[in-house]
């Protein structure tokens, strides 16, 4: 997976930095909340990833499946179309 552009992983990190703050009460260092969100990503973060290919699979499936409907032209109808 590709790592995260710096401005988003900063984002975050504090955001993940002020979760524990308000959740537990205590304060947890940047470099401790950096190595947490550095685990969850890699261990935890495919989950949501695979999750995501799923949905995005069974999305694009059912518009394939919908795409003759879609797009179908009817044959032959220049002659019912000039009455």
């Amino acid at each position: 997976m590709k790592p995260l552009p710096p401005t988003l992983r900063k984002e975050a990190v504090t955001s993940l930095e002020q979760f524990c703050a308000e959740q537990f009460d205590e304060r947890v260092g940047n470099l401790a909340v950096e190595a947490l969100f550095d685990f969850m990503a890699a261990d935890i973060g495919p989950l949501f990833y695979n999750q995501g290919v799923t949905d995005a699979q069974a999305r694009i499936q059912g518009v394939i499946t919908d795409l003759d409907q879609e797009v179908y032209q009817e044959p032959f109808t220049y002659w019912r179309r000039k009455r």
